[in-house]
């Protein structure tokens, strides 16, 4: 049921102050770096531009606005996002170049606002959404009314409400509440106020945006294949459950600092000034790399490992103990393993390689990764795989994600031969394709700056959300 929100109760919730944030406290500190690190280079500046239009390309894209090919963007980006470098974009490509043009207009105003640290007003909001419409915005004057008709607060109460809510907005901030939760409480409440006639959700997402630059955060990037996630966890938190909501917002922000870890673009014109761009960049990269930090990083990175291997041996004994049947007709679940210093670290990097373009951030090869994998023997021709390869993400070194894959191992030689020679009873392994199987679980993404025995309880939950959806997948092929 849905909450009834008037001008007069218009606050922040208590209910937000419960929600744990530890899921962007690990991963805070590769974001500080990282913005750090692109402004020693003089390139924060051309980070928060490319930022910009892919925020807005990717929102005005998740509400149907507009679309982009996959292959417009880069052409278009290197044109210094002119209509001329544009194809495969619409309605049309002047449309979707105009629309996605003044949003990021809009986004810079109030980019420049926030580091100001200047308050917002209705009034505010309202010029930079006529501005971004490319025409006047106006309040709502009858219940119902708009191109998509939802409910709102009667016309009447609205110019209070919206006066209310940013000041409580303001309170909240100098409270010192997490601007996290402020974010997202203002885009909820504005989404249930809906003051306008249209571009409601887009002036939420505006809001939302200011008050995380305000206080020196990537802003949210939600992807356009959320659309759905997006919506219903709106439709929740209208009820009063703020759980789906937090947790695409603690989404959207790792997907904003991912952005941020893989952008590492260097116009290079000429041969000194790429000899000159290299050589900042290795200063910087020795300045990094100092013994004791190096050491750190490995030992964090280890205990990771270790955490995630004594989950799974866990996970593996509790499903053999629940799925067994009948004695020895029950499933079999084995873990498999293979740390930063195995030989056999190097499988599953094709699959990284596609699970990271997936998921938008860039997997750094040229640093240690492992995996590990929990195995189901349903049958001698029905057998499957979990696999969560840990890698790093983005130009740093102390960022890892850890990811989740689902195979099916499909049998290539069924027949076991003997083999010839002094151990005639040996048997030839059968050999397996490893057929992916649906799963759609984005990364858990955390540094490892600095010490991470938090990671342990967000690495159970993780697991946990994988295994509920592998054996949904598996339900299905039984039979």
């Amino acid at each position: 049921m849905r909450i009834a929100l008037s001008a007069q109760d218009l606050r922040f919730r208590s209910a937000w102050l419960d929600l744990p944030l530890t899921r962007w406290e690990l991963l805070s500190p590769s974001w500080e770096a990282r913005k750090a690190f692109l402004e020693s280079q003089g390139q924060l500046e051309a980070y928060q531009k490319d930022a910009f239009w892919v925020w807005a390309r990717d929102f005005l894209t998740l509400q149907g606005l507009v679309y982009f090919s996959a292959e417009s963007w880069e052409p278009y980006r290197r044109a210094g996002y002119s209509p001329i470098g544009l194809v495969g974009a619409g309605p049309t490509v002047e449309e979707a170049h105009d629309r996605l043009h003044r949003y990021v207009e809009v986004f810079e105003e109030a980019f420049r606002k926030a580091q100001a640290n200047q308050p917002l007003t209705s009034q505010d909001l309202q010029q930079w959404m006529e501005k971004a419409a490319g025409r006047p915005v106006h309040l709502r004057q009858a219940s119902g009314e708009g191109a998509y008709p939802l409910p709102g607060l009667p016309p009447a109460e609205i110019p209070a409400a919206l006066d209310r809510l940013f000041s409580e907005m303001e309170a909240q901030w100098a409270s010192g509440v997490s601007p996290v939760w402020v974010a997202g409480w203002v885009h909820h409440a504005f989404t249930q106020i809906r003051p306008y006639t249209d571009a409601n959700a887009r002036a939420a997402f505006l809001l939302s945006q200011y008050v995380l630059w305000r206080a020196g955060l990537p802003g949210l990037h939600f992807r356009p294949t959320q659309r759905a996630a997006y919506y219903a966890a709106l439709r929740a938190a209208d009820e009063g459950h703020l759980t789906s909501w937090a947790d695409l917002l603690l989404e959207g922000l790792q997907q904003a600092v991912l952005y941020a870890l893989s952008w590492g673009r260097v116009s290079l014109p000429s041969y000194e000034e790429s000899l000159e761009a290299f050589h900042r960049r290795f200063a910087a990269w020795r300045a990094r790399h100092d013994r004791d930090r190096s050491q750190r990083i490995m030992t964090n990175r280890y205990t990771v490992f270790d955490y995630l291997e004594e989950l799974l041996r866990q996970t593996a004994t509790e499903l053999e103990e629940k799925l067994q049947v009948e004695e020895g007709k029950g499933t079999r679940a084995l873990v498999a393993k293979a740390y930063p210093d195995s030989p056999y670290y190097y499988q599953f990097t094709t699959d990284i390689v596609e699970y990271a373009r997936k998921h938008g951030y860039y997997f750094n090869r040229g640093l240690p990764r492992g995996w590990f994998k929990l195995k189901f023997s349903l049958s001698a021709n029905k057998k499957y795989q979990l696999v969560f390869p840990l890698h790093h993400v983005g130009h740093d070194d102390a960022t890892l994600a850890v990811g989740a894959l689902l195979h099916f191992l499909e049998p290539l030689k069924y027949q076991q031969k003997r083999v010839r020679g002094r151990r005639r009873g040996r048997k030839e392994k059968s050999v397996y394709l490893f057929a992916p199987l649906p799963l759609n679980l984005s990364p858990l993404v955390f540094s490892i700056e600095k010490d991470v025995p938090a990671v342990r309880g967000l690495l159970r939950s993780y697991v946990q959300e994988a295994l509920r959806q592998a054996l949904s997948e598996l339900a299905n092929e039984i039979y």
